[in-house]
């Protein structure tokens, strides 16, 4: 779908990035077009996949989950039925915001919200580590956040 978006379908994009909650009547403003004619570029977008969908960004420490923290998972073992187990497993667990394959000497990263450390090692106990198949973790606290964005840049093809 990208190749197929014009600089219009990439300025809409971005400004719904900025601000989900724009209203039609503005984004058809913004960008030089019909409001029925924005909208049909913005099913159209849905209807590719290029828009998942709308959410609000939550500031996790205001909601009492403000210690986030990465943790390395590796598996015991590689069968197709262990790496299937872990994927619905991790699905399951509310704590884990994001949790990607990636390559290297871990399996797994996985991006975890907590209370606090109290918290992370309640889940590290009774909800991470008892999963069958686990190899090694490993978790790293966040001190700091230096950028945080949702933003995805979309350039010109």
């Amino acid at each position: 779908m990208i190749g197929a978006m014009d600089h219009i379908d990439r300025q809409i994009l971005d400004l719904l990035q900025e601000d989900g909650a724009i209203t039609n009547v503005e984004l058809s403003r913004t960008v030089g077009l019909a409001p029925a004619t924005t909208l049909d570029r913005v099913k159209k977008l849905k209807q590719n996949g290029v828009i998942r969908g709308y959410v609000a960004l939550v500031d996790s420490s205001k909601v009492n989950q403000g210690t986030i923290s990465f943790v390395s998972v590796t598996l015991a073992e590689h069968t197709a039925e262990r790496v299937r187990a872990f994927r619905e497993s991790v699905q399951a667990l509310p704590e884990v915001l994001e949790c990607y394959h990636i390559s290297g000497e871990n399996d797994y990263l996985l991006k975890v919200v907590s209370t606090d450390i109290g918290g992370y090692e309640d889940f590290l106990l009774h909800r991470l580590a008892p999963m069958p198949g686990l190899g090694k973790i490993h978790t790293s606290f966040v001190l700091s956040t230096v950028k945080h964005e949702t933003k995805i840049p979309i350039e010109a093809v």
